[in-house]
Formats: C-alpha cells, sequence, structure tokens
C-alpha cells in the first residue's frame, strides 16, 4: 500500500514538472517568436525611414542652380527601389539602393550624350536629412563633392514666400507669394500694400512654376517663370508694359 502511495506521488511529481516545464518551454517560444517579431519589425520600420522623395540643390559648371529629386520605395520583397528626375523632367531607375543601418548608398547608371555616367551617393539618415558625399565618374574623371538631401514634402510650394523683383532702376519691389499646392493643382495670389493679384494660368512642371499676374489699375499683364529649388524660386518676369524683350529677375524665398 505505501509503495503504491509513492508511486503515485512520485507520478503526480512527474506529471507537474512536466507540465511546469511544457508551461516554460511555451512562455520561451512565444517570447523568442515575439523577440523575433519585433526584430523584424525594427528591421523593415529602418528601411520604412528612407522610403518616399528626397530633394537637394546643386550648383551646375555655368553657375546655375538644378535641384534634384529621387524617390524610393520599398518593395513586399525587403528590397529598395527608386529613380531619379533628370533636368528635363525624365525619371532615370536606381541601378541599386543599399541600406545598412544609418548609411545608404544610391548609384546612379546611364549615359549622356552617349558617354557613360556613373554617380554614387553616399550618406547617413536622419530623421529628415541625408548627409554625406556624392561620387561622378564621367569621361575617365571622378569628381567628389559634399552632398545633402531632405525630405520633400508632398506639396512643397504651400506656404507663404518672401517676393522681390529687381527693377531696371536697381530698386527692389517686394511683396508676398501666397501659394496653395494640393492634388487638385496649384493657386496662389502676389500681394503687398499697393496691389493684391491672383495667380492666372499657373502651372508646376518638372520643377518649372509659371504664373500670369495682371494689375487691374493699369491692366498690365506679367508673364512669370521660375524654377524652383526647395526653400527658393527664381526666375524671370516679361511684360510688354515693361519693354519688349525685357525679362526683369524675381525670386522668391519661403518663411
Amino acid at each position: 500500500m505505501n509503495g503504491s502511495m509513492m508511486k503515485m506521488k512520485r507520478t503526480k511529481s512527474t506529471q507537474k514538472e512536466a507540465a511546469w516545464i511544457f508551461q516554460i518551454a511555451l512562455l520561451l517560444h512565444f517570447c523568442f517568436q515575439g523577440v523575433s517579431a519585433i526584430a523584424e519589425d525594427k528591421g523593415s520600420g529602418r528601411k520604412d525611414r528612407i522610403v518616399g522623395a528626397w530633394t537637394w540643390t546643386s550648383k551646375q559648371s555655368d553657375g546655375e542652380l538644378f535641384t534634384s529629386v529621387m524617390d524610393i520605395s520599398l518593395e513586399e520583397s525587403g528590397s529598395l527601389m527608386g529613380g531619379i528626375r533628370n533636368p528635363k523632367g525624365e525619371r532615370i531607375p536606381f541601378e541599386s539602393v543599399n541600406m545598412k543601418g544609418d548609411q545608404i548608398q544610391v548609384v546612379v547608371d546611364h549615359e549622356i550624350m552617349g558617354q557613360a555616367f556613373k554617380a554614387s551617393y553616399d550618406g547617413k539618415l536622419t530623421k529628415s536629412n541625408i548627409a554625406g558625399e556624392v561620387v561622378i565618374r564621367f569621361q575617365d574623371r571622378i569628381l567628389r563633392r559634399d552632398w545633402k538631401a531632405r525630405r520633400l514634402l508632398e506639396f512643397p510650394l504651400t506656404g507663404e514666400w518672401d517676393w522681390k523683383l529687381s527693377t531696371p532702376d536697381g530698386n527692389e519691389l517686394k511683396a508676398t507669394l501666397i501659394i496653395h499646392q494640393d492634388a487638385e493643382g496649384v493657386s496662389g495670389r502676389l500681394e503687398s500694400e499697393q496691389f493684391n493679384m491672383p495667380l492666372r494660368d499657373i502651372s508646376f512642371k518638372a520643377g518649372q512654376l509659371k504664373f500670369v499676374t495682371q494689375r487691374e489699375e493699369n491692366g498690365g499683364t506679367f508673364y512669370s517663370s521660375g524654377k524652383w529649388h526647395g526653400n527658393l524660386l527664381s526666375g524671370q518676369v516679361s511684360s510688354p508694359s515693361i519693354g519688349e524683350g525685357l525679362k526683369l529677375p524675381w525670386e522668391a524665398r519661403k518663411r
């Protein structure tokens, strides 16, 4: 009897121990599954940080400013892809996009006027900037430059801009350029203490802004065109009222 009781106790103890081990194993299984999921989320989240549109402005050999825009997307496979816009507004796909930690490398490989052109953009990613170096290889030459890109807002023109026009007599005409940009298009007005003119026939394509303004008091019509360089717009305005063939420079800086 005593032997049977002892055997039953040992059996119950063994069962409890087995159940306890099973619970521990089950708990560890879910814990490690959770850690793995967190690690995966963290990894994909880091890649998600680079997704979107980025822009930077550089000065060309002739002194002209040129604004570049690149877009990066994350594929279902987990690989990064994207492209960059050339001065004509055409999209050139990246040869490769690599990201390791906070370091990003984008390679563009295509032809310009029949000549091989390769650019490697390397930088460190922060919340809204990528800063580093671009290495350009073209016609057996290697050019290195500092490079800093900032995250591009979906509608970069929206806001108030400090606008000024340089007149032939050396003075400056100042006003506020107010622009609203959304999925439907672009609208706005140019206003100062002397005038309030809506922007008409306005368009924004491939970084080029065009609009027409008209002063009611004298009926003068002004045709403005300019290039977008992030927080700077610069261009020229022409009008029959200021002289045939005469173009005056203007610029606007975003507040």
